[in-house]
């Protein structure tokens, strides 16, 4: 393991987009003592999304034949540059200030045992009372070590992350911190009178008692992802990783939705992915007060002013399409710019959805208030088709074409983990919305590329389209290209 120094100009990253600011109660700032981690030579190593973002991609120089896992680079002084940029800072911009310690390495780390750094930092933020929130983030048990300065901090929280009870798997895997010493770490901070939360990030294998044993913590909240919705790029930095040999299924959220259901049952604080980890509460009118918040606030009033709308009751034998959870607390579907729920009397797979089916509309627009349901008239076409018009590409759109079926059931969800149930009703396939689809990147496949295609070469979906003829958005660029592109992508988030 090699370990460098480095003398850095600034330690706090203003958050203004990104996966820090997609929550009801979005962090203004991400501190990272460490570039690159230990833990990435662990058991966490192998599904881990920090390799893909540009603290490490854009690494310093000392860093860049190394790889992640193998070497570490400490900021010497970001104690120092912490300290006088809290003294510069006026008390109502330190008031507004919510700070993620660390989105993208561990501060507990190995080296933190001999060095010190996180220690450091907390003796800084101790010397304030004013801020609004530090949640410091970490796997590791060194934690303990600190729980004396985290008491003194009045607007600390302790995140730690959990993935399962299988000791014996992250024993046969690659090691690291054991889950049940994590727990251990849990129920102990609990204890002692520090705030924590218990991130189920990723959610792998546990066993029947695993509930349970989160419950026993007495932690105050919990936060489910699963390898989809957790590393920040729906599932494309997970499958750059090594863990898809480890676990083919890794793809599935089914598992992830189970547990995150089992402990609302129970009636504990419970959050989902981003929403779920940007969802600790203001401490003042100063933070609700800062521009990502004000979007929030935004959102929230929006969600009060459609508090009047109540969803209708439904017959079991109704063909209804629910967006959300019935009983979740009402939000805007954020996400997607259009949504659109079509009678459709005419409708080919093969064909685009947008420009080339025929019917009338039962429900357009936006915003969507959650949960929201729609019922509709089973005998008044032979084919419904649900759409969703992302926000951020055309590959995360929403395609649900589906017919009237009695007793069947349609169960799924968007991109980012919105549940969809329709019920009486049976999808109907759509051979190009499927990645690889006549060898193609699903970002060729989907949506506009195809509906340009259909426009413009009257394609019929069973025969493969030349590369060059697929000219928007993505300009004549090979598969390829767009896997590079992608990836570059991934790397800038």
């Amino acid at each position: 393991m090699e370990i460098y120094e480095h003398h850095a100009q600034s330690i706090l990253s203003a958050q203004r987009t990104g996966p820090l600011t997609r929550g009801p109660f979005p962090f203004t700032h991400s501190l990272n003592a460490f570039t690159g981690c230990q833990f990435g030579a662990t058991t966490c190593g192998l599904f881990c999304s920090a390799p893909f973002v540009k603290n490490w991609t854009y690494r310093p120089s000392a860093l860049h034949d190394v790889a992640w896992g193998d070497g570490v680079l400490l900021k010497v002084n970001a104690p120092d540059i912490l300290a006088d940029t809290l003294a510069r800072s006026r008390p109502a911009f330190r008031q507004r200030m919510r700070i993620l310690m660390s989105p993208t390495t561990d501060p507990y780390q190995p080296v933190e045992q001999e060095r010190g750094l996180t220690r450091r930092l907390l003796d800084v933020f101790a010397q304030y009372d004013d801020l609004d929130l530090l949640v410091i983030h970490t796997r590791s048990p060194l934690v303990l070590r600190d729980l004396d300065l985290l008491q003194r901090i009045p607007y600390a929280w302790l995140s730690l992350t959990i993935e399962s009870d299988d000791d014996q798997r992250f024993r046969d895997l690659a090691g690291g911190p054991l889950p049940s010493r994590r727990l251990a770490v849990a129920a102990r901070a609990v204890q002692e009178g520090v705030k924590t939360q218990i991130t189920i990030s990723p959610y792998l294998t546990a066993s029947p008692a695993f509930v349970e044993r989160l419950l026993a913590t007495g932690v105050q909240r919990f936060v489910v992802e699963s390898m989809h919705s957790g590393d920040g790029a729906r599932g494309a930095r997970t499958a750059a990783t090594a863990w898809p040999v480890y676990d083919p299924a890794w793809h599935d959220e089914e598992p992830a939705r189970m547990l995150l259901a089992q402990l609302e049952e129970c009636g504990v604080t419970v959050g989902w992915g981003t929403e779920g980890f940007c969802g600790i509460p203001y401490r003042s009118e100063h933070a609700a007060a800062h521009g990502t918040a004000r979007t929030a606030a935004t959102q929230r009033a929006q969600v009060r002013a459609a508090q009047a709308h109540t969803l209708p009751d439904a017959h079991p034998d109704d063909l209804t399409v629910t967006l959300g959870r019935r009983g979740e607390p009402p939000r805007v579907l954020r996400g997607f710019s259009y949504f659109w729920l079509k009678y459709i009397s005419d409708f080919n797979p093969a064909i685009h959805c947008a420009g080339c089916l025929s019917g009338s509309y039962h429900d357009l627009g936006a915003p969507i208030i959650l949960p929201a349901r729609h019922i509709l008239d089973a005998q008044r076409a032979p084919v419904f088709y649900l759409c969703g018009v992302s926000e951020t590409q055309w590959a995360d759109n929403l395609h649900i074409p589906f017919v009237f079926a009695p007793g069947e059931e349609v169960v799924t969800s968007t991109y980012h983990g919105v549940a969809i149930h329709i019920a009486n009703a049976r999808r109907l396939a759509i051979p190009w919305i499927e990645d690889g689809w006549q060898d193609f990147p699903r970002s060729y496949t989907t949506c506009r590329n195809w509906q340009f295609g259909v426009a413009h070469f009257g394609y019929n979906g069973s025969t493969r389209p030349a590369q060059g003829e697929f000219r928007t958005p993505q300009h004549q660029r090979t598969p390829e290209y767009l896997i590079r592109r992608t990836r570059r992508r991934i790397t800038r988030d």
